[in-house]
């Protein structure tokens, strides 16, 4: 039974060693799966941090060709600050030219043509000054929000760069752990290739073994055999050779004993060797686990990279427009001035003529009337007396007729005033009983509102009418225009009392209205009753 029992052990435990054996391959091959796709997902970061790192030679390039800009606009707000020192040194020149000219002997029209002439560059010039600074305070704010622009690039690039090495010693520490998790595998597969080995040398020394008993066994068989045929022959014999049979087998026996706990300790140094390495895979399992950590977290901060990228890009495209619109605006801005320059000199020249014009007039009227005077100068006089006495009387007369015309019409405006009071008492007595009122009474009520403020508007522009004439007439005094501003103060008091009357009347004649279209919807509903 022993005997029987022993191959049946061995091809169990033979079976044990290739489930642990197949086991252990099935976990290489996983670990090996894991290693190529972390090496895969570096692939990856890798190639996401040459994108960034081609992005970001775009916003380098982009900030240098900023600077320039800049570096423009600082030579166009030089330029103006030139332009500015020149309009001033001529300003200079001017005002010695007018000394000089001063300090020679000129007759009166050429020291006032020259006075013109002066104020009006002095006037384009201040214009021109005026523009200039204007131009450069923008320039100034347009350099002021470049650097700073500049200055903010600047910091969010070194940001990124800190964050790049980051990233890449990041990087570095993965491969270093990658290259130690291969140098790991490669050893843990060697001693697979050496526990296979060994299986393979124990499976065939078992085969040995188990070939040695089947030879056993079968001289075992012949010589019973041969005992079975002498036992017929002797008996002594037959015992002597079972004697020696029976010590044989022992001795066999004892030898098979041995060997099988020979072989039962290798196979349990085996079965620790495989719990090793299953340790050993599972450890290097926890640190698969903690690289895939790290990738996920390299994997963030790449995403939260291409969002500072892209926003960045977005602010640089902002930038663009925005200089874009500024270079539009400036070139606008000179268009405008050129315009404007244009519109100047010809307003200058333009006002140059008409100067010219009215010095000539004065004078021709200069050398008229001196040769009047020269001629006979008490009948200018007297015609210039009369001609005053004739404007004073139509003055008076005129001054009569409008202090009448204003106190007829103030007293047809109070007279308007009490009998809108009374109209308005009429229309508050009459909302009380709103329903009976008919369509006739509304429409009266409108053309009535109507007459009172078309005749509210007629005294008012007659008053202004009066406030107009008297305002622009020369000859009119301070006593005149004081007693014209209480009459004006008095017809705006009025008017003020005119419009709440015709507001309270407009509400009144809404109400009325309201109430008459009611008035029908009740009277369809009671005969449908």
């Amino acid at each position: 039974v022993h005997e029987e029992l022993l191959p049946s052990l061995f091809f169990y435990q033979l079976n044990q060693y290739e489930c642990a054996a197949g086991q252990c391959v099935s976990e290489l091959q996983k670990a090996q799966l894991q290693v190529q796709s972390l090496q895969a997902k570096i692939q990856e970061s890798e190639a996401n941090n040459m994108k960034l790192q081609e992005k970001l030679t775009e916003m380098e390039c982009e900030l240098r060709s900023l600077r320039q800009a800049a570096q423009s606009q600082e030579r166009t707000i030089q330029g103006l600050t030139e332009r500015q020192n020149s309009t001033m040194c001529k300003l200079q020149e001017l005002a010695h030219r007018n000394q000089l000219t001063q300090s020679q002997s000129l007759t009166l029209g050429q020291l006032q043509g020259e006075l013109v002439r002066v104020q009006s560059s002095l006037f384009s010039l201040g214009l021109e000054l005026e523009a200039s600074q204007r131009s450069l305070r923008q320039s100034q704010r347009q350099g002021d929000d470049l650097l700073r622009f500049k200055d903010r690039l600047s910091s969010d690039l070194q940001e990124e760069l800190q964050h790049r090495g980051v990233t890449e010693k990041h990087n570095q520490d993965l491969r270093g752990a990658l290259q130690k998790i291969r140098s790991e595998l490669q050893t843990r597969e060697a001693a697979l290739k050496e526990c296979e080995a060994e299986k393979t040398a124990v499976t065939q020394e078992k085969d040995g073994i188990i070939a040695q008993l089947e030879r056993s066994l079968q001289d075992k068989e012949r010589q019973l055999q041969v005992g079975s045929r002498t036992q017929r022959h002797s008996s002594k014999p037959r015992d002597a050779l079972l004697e020696k049979l029976r010590e044989r087998i022992k001795e066999r026996d004892q030898a098979l004993e041995r060997s099988i706990d020979d072989k039962f300790h290798c196979l349990e140094e085996r079965e620790g060797q495989v719990r090793a390495l299953q340790l050993a895979l599972r450890e290097k399992e926890r640190d698969l686990e903690r690289l895939r950590c790290i990738l996920s977290n390299n994997e963030e901060t790449i995403t939260s990279l291409d969002a500072l990228v892209r926003s960045k890009e977005l602010e640089l495209e902002q930038a663009a427009e925005a200089y874009r619109n500024l270079q539009w605006l400036k070139q606008k801005s000179e268009e405008k001035e050129t315009t404007a320059l244009r519109e100047k000199d010809t307003i200058i020249h333009q006002l140059q003529a008409a100067l010219q014009a009215r010095s000539q007039e004065m004078q021709d009227l200069t050398t008229t009337l001196v040769a009047r005077v020269q001629a006979g100068p008490t009948g200018v006089v007297e015609e210039l007396k009369a001609r005053l006495a004739l404007k004073e009387k139509l003055f008076q007369e005129l001054l009569s007729d409008r202090t009448r015309q204003t106190d007829e019409h103030q007293a047809q405006v109070l007279d308007l005033l009490s009998t809108l009071s009374s109209k308005d008492q009429y229309l508050q007595v009459g909302s009380a009983d709103g329903k009976k009122i008919g369509g006739g009474g509304m429409l009266s009520s409108l053309q009535i509102q109507n007459v009172f403020f078309l005749d509210f508007m007629f005294f008012f522009n007659i008053f202004f009418f009066f406030h107009f004439f008297f305002f622009f007439d020369s000859n009119s005094s301070t006593e005149k225009i004081q007693t014209l501003h209480t009459e004006l103060d008095s017809v705006q008091a009025l008017r003020g009392q005119l419009e709440e009357v015709l507001s309270r009347t407009r509400r009144m004649a809404l109400a009325l209205e309201r109430a008459a279209k009611r008035q029908p919807e009740f009277g369809g509903g009671n005969g449908g009753d």
